[in-house]
């Protein structure tokens, strides 16, 4: 649960700056959040041991407030003995993380599709077109739908996540996990069989506030971001691919920029020995190259993704991180015990959330 006051102003700090890839996951409240003295600017994290694992990088109303931020977090770690260390980094942000000491290196890319100028004309996508056409024939449709969401429809997802799951458990920190309340934030895409039942569906975070009028100043990139990505065990082959292009399809025609798909782990990725032993030996087990084929048949445009660390960390580092992302969601902060950091006056105070 995220307390009132900080939603609030995370919603219009966000209204301000847009949205990144990340900024829906801070609504899974397993994260603490650490604010500039201005409230202008949001650095969130995790606390694994002495380090502070922050997910992607800070937002903030402008250029001067993020870099005050990531100082004041800097300063904050080193007063309380903390190694900070920023996961799925983007290469703006590197100049002024290499400034204040830390290294990086390239750990994956992030696909992002261009929305204007997707299209599924000539013979490379003559696949997909077939596959689409199959799908309708059989009585297959796309819709995306709004929160407020009924009881039943919830269920109903539920029920389609626990089939997908199966036996496995959820994933946390950097990927979204499935809870009615978490859910209910964002439009879900849903492909709906044809006897009418929820087959499989997608949760679509991202900046979802109506378009300005055209007198007002120009609005951010609008983006909108894969978050859940769950389908039953008799969907047919091809699923989500019709899911995808449907998605893409909707956002081009509500005016969105990009809709990312996340990250490829490891995808032509740092020469740092254990980054090179990570791909080696975890392929077998995630299949690294599958992930990057699959989402690089949408043609995206590939962002590069770092992970920026203080000098001889990073072993211990990597560990951690694998650790943080395979913890069950039941071991998500409870409210009582997250905190908000705010920056005062050259020291810091935390807060706890009423």
């Amino acid at each position: 649960m995220i307390d009132v006051t900080h939603e609030k102003r995370l919603y219009h700090l966000l209204k301000n700056c847009g949205h990144t890839s990340h900024t829906h996951l801070y609504y899974l409240g397993d994260k603490e959040w650490f604010w500039d003295t201005a409230h202008e600017a949001l650095i969130v994290y995790r606390s694994v041991g002495k380090r502070r694992i922050v997910l992607g990088d800070p937002i903030g109303k402008s250029p001067e407030s993020t870099r005050r931020v990531v100082e004041q977090f800097m300063t904050d770690c080193l007063e309380n003995k903390r190694i900070p260390v920023f996961y799925q980094a983007k290469a703006a942000f590197l100049p002024l993380y290499e400034k204040l000491g830390l290294q990086f290196v390239k750990i994956g890319e992030e696909a992002q599709v261009d929305l204007s100028s997707f299209h599924l004309n000539g013979k490379h996508w003559l696949k997909l077109r077939n596959r689409i056409n199959k799908f309708l024939r059989n009585g297959y449709s796309f819709q995306v739908m709004l929160p407020p969401y009924s009881d039943s429809f919830l269920n109903r997802l539920q029920a389609i996540s626990d089939e997908w799951l199966s036996d496995r458990k959820e994933k946390s920190f950097s990927v979204g996990s499935f809870s009615p309340d978490y859910v209910s934030r964002f439009p879900v895409a849903v492909l709906v069989g044809p006897d009418g039942n929820y087959e499989a569906f997608v949760s679509i975070a991202g900046d979802h506030h109506p378009l300005r009028a055209a007198q007002e100043e120009a609005p951010v990139c609008r983006k909108i971001t894969v978050d859940l990505m769950r389908y039953t065990k008799a969907c047919p082959h091809g699923t989500m691919d019709v899911l995808f292009i449907s998605l893409f399809k909707w956002a081009q025609e509500n005016k969105y920029d990009f809709c990312s798909l996340g990250m490829a782990p490891l995808a032509n990725a740092g020469d740092l020995l254990i980054v090179k032993l990570l791909y080696k030996y975890g392929n077998k087990l995630y299949n690294f190259k599958g992930l990057y084929d699959y989402k690089n048949k949408f043609a995206p445009k590939w962002e590069d993704v770092y992970l920026v660390y203080q000098p001889a960390t990073i072993p211990i580092t990597v560990a951690l991180l694998a650790l943080i992302i395979h913890r069950p969601c039941a071991n998500q902060l409870s409210q009582d015990k997250i905190t908000s950091k705010l920056y005062m006056n050259g020291s810091s105070i935390s807060r706890k959330r009423a």
